[in-house]
């Protein structure tokens, strides 16, 4: 699905443009791309996350035993704070969280898995 497919009402463009602030958009804009699937726009459910990690994260998902049944349940429900059983973009920023500190440590050549490590 295209991210012009749905779009949300009055989107508007992050006004910034230098690098953290594209690399931003860019985060939004796969939540919004994902979020509009199935169920409320803005939220993301079970299924809504699963295939934007599946999609979007791959790397991150294909170490430490991410990819063992039951791991993106877990991470989902772990995320969902107000257990209503969808994601908000606050909440996926929880997650994001992780795959951007999975990121960082690649980038240091650091060990991926391990106790502090989800």
């Amino acid at each position: 699905m295209s991210s012009s497919a749905h779009s949300h009402a009055g989107s508007r463009q992050f006004p910034g443009n230098c690098t953290l602030e594209r690399a931003l958009q860019t985060v939004v804009d796969v939540f919004h791309q994902y979020s509009i699937r199935q169920g409320e726009i803005d939220l993301l459910s079970l299924g809504d996350f699963t295939t934007l990690l599946k999609e979007q994260a791959p790397s991150f998902l294909g170490t430490c035993d991410r990819n063992q049944a039951g791991y993106l349940e877990k991470l989902f429900q772990e995320t969902d704070l107000n257990k209503d059983t969808e994601l908000s973009f606050e909440e996926f920023t929880i997650v994001l969280s992780k795959v951007a500190d999975d990121a960082h440590r690649i980038s240091h050549g650091s060990e991926r898995c391990g106790p502090d490590q989800d």
